[in-house]
């Protein structure tokens, strides 16, 4: 076997083992597509899809193993379809965003949660249609809630209904499902591309230039004009579901804008300062520091928001648009 080869070998092999990691540890899962993205860097894409595939695969018999073997009834198969929609939806995603290279950023981002929210709207009808499905299901989530968290919300909220506030969060966590996934995608598309290119000069500038177009702010004002026209709007559950994680993707999208600016600010005061380190303090702050971690959050999609009527970058050249 030549050294070259061999080499290919055993690098997909750690990235397959660290990418295994990450999807087994929390909030991590999310960006576990991440190491297998950077494979493409030095042995292309057609190797890195094999690579996420093959990922995909030994999750799936991860999954298996952990549930003594196949899903023999209908409550099972749904129970294995959810544990994996993360992983299949980031795995469709990073192959997509490597087959759609040399497209407008916009169209990448949006065609990378295609198959997720088509995977999301499968499962959602598999389980929906069937009642006697969706019942057994809720009274299994209900358990595991009453399990995990119900002494504390009986010890603060003792006439609290369980089954209320079970099914409110399930609705909130498919109100912001596709946000959150859109967060690991860009994330994990964003350390790939900075690798790609880690050898071009160019590379930060057009970061720091970045912007979508200016008419794009339109979605994000009619999603969220939405989301509060609902609240005045008695309609079947599923419209508000959809039109809040309309309204979050939009969000997440004005919060890449709001990086762009807040870095290319950093580099008016320091020209050697790395897209990849100001992501990296901000991702610690949104997520660990308390209090700071709200101004991150709703600071970047604003900034981003504000950016398309202000000059906030005054970079004293024109932003390229990478639409």
């Amino acid at each position: 076997m030549a050294d070259g080869k061999r080499r290919a070998i055993i690098e997909g092999l750690v990235l397959v083992i660290i990418s295994t990691l990450l999807a087994r540890v929390g909030v991590a899962q999310l960006i576990f597509i991440a190491p297998l993205l950077l494979f493409a860097v030095s042995h292309g894409r057609k190797n890195a899809i094999l690579l996420i595939v093959l990922e995909f695969f030994l999750l799936t018999a991860i999954n298996l193993a952990m549930s003594e073997g196949l899903p023999s009834t209908k409550e099972e198969w749904a129970l294995f379809l959810i544990v994996l929609y993360i992983p299949l939806s980031l795995s469709a995603a990073g192959i997509t965003w490597l087959v759609t290279s040399g497209m407008g950023l916009m169209k990448r981002l949006f065609m990378s949660l295609l198959l997720p929210a088509i995977f999301l709207g499968a499962i959602s009808a598999f389980i929906v249609t069937d009642r006697a499905l969706s019942s057994l299901l809720f009274e299994e989530f209900r358990n595991a809630f009453a399990v995990m968290l119900g002494p504390v919300f009986g010890e603060l909220f003792p006439s609290i209904d369980m089954d209320v506030l079970s099914y409110i969060v399930i609705v909130g966590i498919l109100s912001f499902l596709m946000p959150v996934l859109f967060c690991g995608v860009c994330a994990s598309a964003f350390i790939y591309e900075t690798a790609k290119h880690s050898r071009e000069s160019e590379w930060e500038e057009a970061v720091m230039r970045f912007s979508f177009p200016s008419d794009a702010v339109w979605g994000f004002i009619i999603s969220w004009a939405l989301v509060l026209l609902l609240r005045f709007v008695s309609v079947p559950v599923a419209v508000p579901v959809i039109v809040l994680n309309a309204a979050g993707v939009w969000t997440v999208i004005y919060a890449i804008q709001g990086f762009s600016i807040v870095y290319a600010r950093v580099r008016k005061h320091s020209s050697n300062v790395r897209s990849m380190t100001v992501l990296i303090v901000l991702l610690l702050l949104g997520t660990v520091v308390p209090g700071i971690n709200f101004i991150v959050l709703f600071g970047l999609p604003l900034l981003g928001v504000l950016g398309n009527f202000f000059d906030l970058k005054k970079l004293g050249v024109g932003n390229e648009d990478h639409s």
